[in-house]
């Protein structure tokens, strides 16, 4: 995280701000075309679960067979896709004839997102799943941190010895090819049973229902991509793509702490896919309930630091002028913490393969984020266009999910209403808390911008948990919360000892 923020660093220091917003249009545009994987990651990876857990090697060989097959004609088709998009570049970005003037070559920049695109899909990039599946992926985990740091590293000496985007942008594919051979070497060690030539194939019949699945699982991607890529492409259109430029700054904050905090799910979903498995009810439910509000916790910590640091930390990073003013720093840290709680409930619908039961949920919330974004854009302007991604989300996500997972996760035992209820009074807990802290932060500063956010930072990752352990440190998860805590502190002053 630190270095992708010196390499932005260094990216505004040596290209101008339209590029920072080419690179956040067209990196959104090629989000839009992974829309096409349709959902056979997550769909494959449920199906791994019972067959890793029984060692049925034949069937785990299959499966990734058939995956490896899924994986090569998505990146056929995105490729195809992304040059059919090409004529309509003119159309996305406002002011697009302007960039002939600056000397870029937006075709050119565009094929080099695309193959970008097309490159985590292909080389080996399917093996990765089923060390995810096997609760190994901390393996992976190293690997790519280390990739990741040593592509920062080209790219900044790039961008200071250069000074080429087109050289920059041509670096990520490089490392995405170098990544996806390491990671499959990896793999392959640890499975060398599976990644063999095994002429049988999986069945007709269960393609079809693989396929069903990943149709269902297809309209929750198209939900979550469009409420993440089509902010940047309505301010491109509708203001240009200097606001881009400033709002992809604020985005690398968000996506950092995002990217953190989704590892809580990644670390447990294959347990948790276990518990779906195997446990009762009330067990699930209360591990339902333990992950529920441990994201209230960890999601509004992350919204009271972008509402009162964000704006502190741009200003210190790169210039007064790079800032927007609230209630933007608020809006993008509701819209982390709404994220937050729909990716818990997802979390429930992947594990428990509750994929169809809610396919009419996500193609509501895209057309209400549109019509939000694009009918507040022209009077609220970048403001209107974060609220529109706050209201699709609340009115679909997190008014319709819990409905459906209560009566299919949990098997109708467990009313929906208790869901609501409990969650109501969290938010009120946590956005009154981020009011207080960004009311109190104003009046508590030194004059030194770097001190104040240290202080400030305490303040924000201090208040929260106090409040909860107050107020919700009794109920049952509050108290399986707290004991794992104690547990915790106790083993490792033991081992001290």
């Amino acid at each position: 995280m630190l270095l992708q923020f010196l390499t932005r660093t260094v990216f505004i220091a040596t290209l101008s701000v339209t590029y920072l917003g080419i690179n956040g249009v067209f990196s959104n545009v090629l989000t839009l075309l992974s829309l096409t994987e349709l959902g056979f990651g997550t769909a494959i990876g449920f199906k791994l679960y019972k067959p890793l857990a029984e060692n049925d090697v034949p069937r785990t060989r299959l499966l990734m067979k058939f995956y490896k097959q899924a994986y090569i004609i998505v990146g056929v088709v995105i490729f195809i896709i992304g040059l059919l998009m090409i004529p309509t570049l003119p159309f996305l970005i406002k002011g697009y004839e302007e960039l002939t003037l600056l000397k870029i070559d937006a075709v050119a920049v565009f094929l080099l997102y695309l193959l970008q695109s097309v490159s985590t899909y292909w080389f080996f990039a399917y093996r990765t799943a089923i060390v995810e599946a096997a609760q190994r992926k901390y393996v992976l985990d190293i690997i790519d941190y280390a990739i990741s740091i040593l592509t920062c590293i080209v790219q900044i000496t790039i961008l200071l010895v250069w000074h080429n985007f087109m050289l920059y942008i041509a670096s990520v594919i490089f490392f995405n090819l170098f990544r996806n051979g390491t990671n499959a070497y990896f793999a392959t060690k640890m499975f060398p049973n599976i990644f063999v030539r095994d002429e049988n194939s999986i069945s007709w019949t269960e393609v079809k229902e693989i396929v069903k699945d990943c149709m269902a699982i297809f309209v929750y991607k198209v939900n979550g991509v469009v409420l993440t890529a089509s902010d940047n492409l309505v301010l491109s259109k509708f203001i240009g793509l200097t606001i881009v430029g400033l709002y992809s700054n604020y985005l690398i904050i968000f996506s950092s702490l995002k990217g953190l905090l989704k590892q809580i799910y990644m670390a447990v979903k294959p347990s948790m896919g276990n518990l779906y498995a195997t446990d009762s009810i009330e067990k699930k439910y209360l591990m339902f309930e333990v992950m529920n509000l441990l994201t209230v916790a960890f999601y509004g910590i992350g919204m009271i630091l972008i509402s009162v640091t964000s704006n502190e930390f741009v200003r210190l990073w790169i210039g007064d002028e790079y800032t927007i003013p609230q209630p933007f720093p608020f809006l993008i840290g509701l819209e982390l913490f709404v994220d937050g709680m729909k990716a818990n409930l997802g979390q429930i619908r992947d594990v428990s393969g509750a994929f169809r039961q809610m396919w009419f949920r996500p193609i509501l919330a895209v057309i209400i984020n549109l019509i939000v974004s694009i009918s507040l854009v022209k009077y609220c302007g970048i403001y209107g266009v974060i609220i529109g991604t706050i209201v699709a989300d609340l009115s679909t996500n997190i008014a319709i999910d819990p409905i459906i997972i209560h009566r299919f996760s949990f098997s109708g035992e467990k009313q929906a209403v208790k869901y609501y209820r409990k969650n109501f009074l969290y938010m009120l807990v946590a956005t009154g808390v981020c009011f207080a802290d960004i009311y109190i932060c104003i009046f508590i500063k030194t004059g030194f911008i770097f001190i104040d956010i240290l202080f400030h930072f305490l303040i924000c990752i201090i208040s929260l948990p106090l409040l909860l352990y107050v107020l919700f440190g009794k109920t049952e998860e509050g108290k399986y919360i707290v004991l794992i805590v104690r547990q915790q502190i106790n083993s490792r002053i033991i081992s001290k000892l």
